[in-house]
């Protein structure tokens, strides 16, 4: 279960616009996640079904992004160009048959195939669309990962691509909000179920001859749903999106992008289930990652360190960094101000 939006904006007329993606990447199994680097120039291979060799591509773009139980699958990234696409769940996924192997591209490599080769939304949109890329569930660990993909550019531009049926879907993404299960149209027809939130308290009631008030700040907001299921997540991060206090820059964009985090956020036991062997599944929040499109910064804190660690793709540098895995710091966990209190 994970929960990826897009917070947009212009800081004055005239002014250049910035864009800011926020993902939670919650799951059971630990992912042992790390950050890692491609550079321009790197060489990939993707798989074809029945062991045929599958596309081949050249990164153009420099990238960073987090990976999940391989060191070769990245499940969210963000390249030089300030495109940013993540791997999100969606059950019941069908993808297409492979017509032509040498442009097969295994799902466990669309991340690394879009942020390497594909500088804006409609870059990729266009790749998928023309026939190029034929996108296939590839091996074992695929096939136990349904996935779809959020797609987001430094533009402002926001798509989600799914495959359902055995087709390929692009969706243009109006509410710039992605989860999981059900597909995307579903997700957003039921955002009209919601229609009576509002940001401002709800006005007294007169009921015989006495006002009653609603109790505090907040009545606006009243049937807002707050379970981890993924509608609610979707109408929750939606809905508070929306409503949150503009932001004019995206230094205050990206504040609000972890502030929206907290609010779909699983701690660790609250979200269980059974596998089909009997054996107690748990859904947590094992990371929140917030993009810059426009500063181009990756920044990410994990469940066990609430401290925010940031990259900055124009410092960066991508040849001595390029295919090797950074684990994150597990501590401190916070900053001890006590000795400049007592300065």
């Amino acid at each position: 279960m994970c929960t990826d939006f897009l917070i947009t904006g212009t800081a004055s007329p005239g002014s250049n616009s910035f864009a800011v993606n926020g993902r939670s990447m919650e799951f059971g199994k630990d992912l042992n996640s790390q950050l890692m680097v491609h550079a321009v120039g790197e060489s990939f291979q993707s798989k074809a079904p029945d062991n045929q060799q599958g596309m081949k591509w050249t990164s153009k773009y420099g990238f960073i992004g987090l990976t999940a139980l391989s060191d070769t699958v990245l499940v969210d990234g963000l390249n030089t160009q300030g495109l940013s696409v993540g791997a999100l769940w969606l059950p019941g996924s069908i993808y297409p048959k492979v017509t032509q192997p040498s442009q097969a591209l295994s799902l466990v490599d669309f991340v690394t195939w879009a942020l390497g080769t594909c500088a804006t939304v409609a870059d990729v949109k266009a790749a998928l669309t023309g026939g190029s890329v034929q996108v296939w569930e590839g091996d074992l660990l695929a096939k136990l990962l349904p996935l779809h993909f959020p797609v987001h550019d430094a533009g402002g531009n926001c798509i989600v691509v799914e495959f359902t049926d055995g087709k390929l879907n692009v969706y243009d993404n109006p509410v710039g909000v992605c989860t999981n299960d059900p597909p995307f149209p579903m997700q957003l027809e039921n955002l009209g179920n919601y229609a009576n939130l509002t940001p401002w308290d709800a006005k007294p009631a007169e009921l015989g001859t006495q006002k009653f008030s609603p109790s505090g700040h907040g009545s606006g907001m009243r049937g807002l749903p707050g379970d981890s299921t993924p509608p609610a997540r979707f109408v929750r991060a939606t809905y508070l999106k929306q409503y949150a206090q503009p932001v004019s820059n995206s230094a205050d964009a990206t504040t609000l992008a972890f502030h929206l985090l907290n609010t779909v956020d699983i701690p660790l036991g609250t979200s269980r289930g059974v596998d089909k062997s009997g054996k107690d599944t748990v859904d947590y929040t094992q990371w929140a990652v917030v993009k810059d499109l426009t500063a181009l910064t990756l920044s990410v804190r994990f469940y066990g360190n609430p401290l925010v660690y940031s990259v900055n793709l124009n410092t960066l540098d991508f040849s001595g960094a390029a295919g090797k895995q950074f684990p994150l710091p597990t501590t401190p966990t916070s900053i001890d101000l006590t000795a400049k209190l007592s300065s």
